[in-house]
């Protein structure tokens, strides 16, 4: 990942001094042929995940509204399922309440957002966390993630790491806004902290599983895994979402990585698994909207 490239890039983007209303920036985008029809359609509806283009603040807001909308339904469908209503799990409910708030106010906060520009939000989908897709013929990809918690807790902790890395992919698409930039940033933070806090409880509640708090190579590779395309093409298999953070090298330009381990020596040295372990990494969008489309 070109991080410290990005960040450069959004603490110098060239934006007016005095900001462009977001109504307006927004308004412009939406009126690019038939980006308004779009925006009021559910996103998968709408363009293939393949096809889907990631080049404006628009795109970038209604895949991050589909997430969130996931994570709405992911929280409130296993409020009221047996997954979290068992007398072991009466102490952690508070915990998934108000990571609940947190999601609403984060969709809330887009579907604004597009309102003000004067676009129609899309509707939420209808998500089913068994990979069915809402129909009963198709295979259950992940039995039993709302009769049991354990099994929900695995598919949570795969779709909050997802959500964090996602929103690290999508911040370049706010780069001449600083107000959703900042916006979007806080929120990423949040999400991460989500993923921390899951995998936290999965440790507590199985004393056999060894997940760290953060997502690393020595991690046991949740079963059922969550996969997605592989970023070589469709003739290659699917692959964990977590094959992107086996990353151990930053880049500051196109050809030019940090020297972590040249400049990290004795005392400070650092091993490659903590290399991979430092640093997020961004989900790329077309993995993005086929991890979406698995449960919406």
């Amino acid at each position: 990942m070109k991080l410290l490239s990005l960040l450069d890039r959004l603490s110098t983007a060239d934006a007016p001094a005095a900001a462009a209303p977001r109504r307006d920036l927004l308004h412009r985008l939406g009126q690019a042929g038939a980006r308004a029809a779009v925006a009021a359609l559910p996103l998968a509806a709408a363009l293939p995940a393949q096809a889907a283009p990631t080049d404006t603040t628009l795109d970038a807001i209604l895949l991050l509204l589909k997430l969130e909308d996931m994570l709405v339904a992911l929280y409130t469908q296993a409020l009221a399922s047996p997954a979290l209503a068992g007398a072991a799990q009466a102490a952690v409910r508070p915990d998934f309440e108000r990571m609940l708030r947190h999601q609403q106010g984060h969709a809330q906060f887009y579907r604004t957002t597009l309102l003000t520009a004067g676009l129609t939000p899309p509707a939420a989908p209808r998500f089913d966390f068994s990979g069915r897709r809402n129909n009963a013929g198709n295979p259950e990809l992940f039995p039993n993630v709302l009769n049991d918690y354990n099994a929900f807790l695995q598919l949570a902790q795969q779709l909050e790491d997802a959500s964090a890395s996602i929103y690290l992919n999508q911040v370049a698409a706010f780069a001449t806004d600083r107000q959703l930039r900042d916006v979007v940033l806080r929120t990423q933070l949040v999400e991460a902290r989500h993923a921390s806090h899951v995998r936290t409880l999965r440790r507590t509640a199985t004393a056999s599983v060894a997940v760290k708090s953060w997502p690393s190579n020595a991690d046991v590779v949740p079963s059922p895994a969550v996969v997605v395309p592989s970023p070589a093409g469709a003739s290659t298999p699917p692959v964990s979402i977590y094959s992107f953070e086996a990353n151990e090298v930053q880049l500051v330009s196109a050809t030019t990585a940090v020297p972590f381990l040249a400049v990290l020596t004795g005392a400070t040295a650092v091993q490659f698994v903590a290399l991979s372990e430092a640093f997020d990494e961004p989900l790329p969008t077309a993995q993005a909207n086929a991890l979406l489309n698995i449960f919406g």
